[in-house]
């Protein structure tokens, strides 16, 4: 729209405007009605007014109502969009720390285990934001504590089984053993172990404690 056309529509919007209000002040004064008139138009009046008192407030409350129910709902699909997180976060945490950590990984400082842990959930859930829905603070920061500690035995153990297939470096330590690069990273990772288990159990335990309190949401 050109902006004369758009400046004629305005001005023809006010015009409209002008003559919507003068047109009663113009019957007043031309015509001059008898008294009926200004009865029949003052009780209209109050009829209008009264509707306004009582009409806003209820109108007002009926749109509060309709609001606080849809943000209600809101809630509910949240906390049950959480509970559905949590259980595949618990699930990856125990089948890293029962399935993988305690029947193969814990305190083995002689061989590399092929299969890593696994974050690949986490992972995801933190590229795509959808970790916002987890309520409680403090259990996301345990849950993100605990993938940390999590990652760093993931990454040095893939660098122990790197060196293993690749290195062939024999290093001489000051007490006069002998150790290759794969089995220095497997020492070094196994330090992490307790932190490891008490940041799992701990992560898990407070995921078991939410998952039964999201159970009040249910409907």
């Amino acid at each position: 729209m050109t902006w004369p056309t758009k400046k004629l529509g305005e001005c023809l919007v006010l015009i409209i405007l002008v003559w919507i209000i003068l047109i009663p002040f113009v019957y007043v004064f031309c015509l001059w009605p008898d008294k009926s008139f200004w009865d029949n138009a003052m009780g209209n009046m109050l009829a209008t007014v009264l509707a306004l008192i009582a009409g806003i407030p209820i109108a007002l409350w009926i749109d509060r109502l309709a609001k606080s129910r849809e943000e209600h709902q809101k809630y509910l699909t949240d906390r049950k969009r959480e509970k559905e997180l949590l259980g595949l976060i618990k699930e990856e945490l125990y089948f890293s720390y029962d399935s993988l950590f305690l029947k193969g990984k814990k305190g083995n400082k002689i061989s590399v285990t092929i299969q890593p842990l696994k974050s690949d959930l986490w992972d995801s859930l933190i590229s795509s934001e959808e970790t916002k829905y987890i309520e409680d603070p403090n259990l996301l920061n345990r849950i993100a504590s605990a993938y940390y500690v999590l990652k760093i035995v993931k990454r040095i153990e893939e660098q122990a089984y790197v060196a293993l297939r690749t290195s062939a470096i024999v290093f001489t330590l000051p007490d006069g053993t002998k150790k290759n690069a794969a089995q220095l990273l497997l020492e070094d990772v196994r330090t992490f172990d307790s932190l490891f288990e008490d940041s799992i159990k701990e992560a898990l335990k407070m995921i078991n404690k939410r998952l039964k309190k999201l159970k009040l949401y249910e409907t």
